[in-house]
């Protein structure tokens, strides 16, 4: 199950989407944007390299390779993340997160990341995760 809160106040906390994103003045590619984010915490939990690709389609062999160590290398997976900022211009977009992670039943993590998307034909893709 994917539970993303808000970090601050001022976050949409609707309850049929998981991915709180800053209200206001949302761009209308937010809704795209959320279903990404979404794709990849269900791929990461679930251990699917497959459905981590079809939100990052630029996998090189090499985070493959890490991302299948990962996925071995723990029972289950919760992943939390709660979005900072987004700012999106000409059909890319910086996603700013505060993410946690349980390992196993336990916390371990907790770290930014940054998503940097581009939006395709298809929709919006992950282009690179940074912290």
């Amino acid at each position: 199950m994917v539970v993303v809160r808000p970090a601050a106040a001022g976050y949409d906390l609707a309850p049929e989407s998981p991915v709180a994103l800053p209200a206001g003045d949302l761009p209308t590619e937010a809704a795209g944007i959320r279903k990404t984010l979404e794709v990849y915490v269900r791929a990461v939990e679930n251990k699917d390299v497959q459905l981590f690709r079809s939100v990052k389609p630029n996998l090189s062999d090499e985070e493959e390779k890490r991302a299948r160590a990962a996925f071995k290398s723990v029972q289950s997976q919760v992943v939390r993340i709660s979005v900072l900022s987004l700012d999106v211009r000409d059909g890319r977009a910086v996603v700013k997160v505060a993410r946690r992670d349980t390992l196993n039943g336990s916390i371990v993590s907790s770290f930014p990341q940054t998503f940097q998307l581009a939006k395709e034909t298809s929709g919006w893709t992950i282009q690179d995760i940074g912290r």
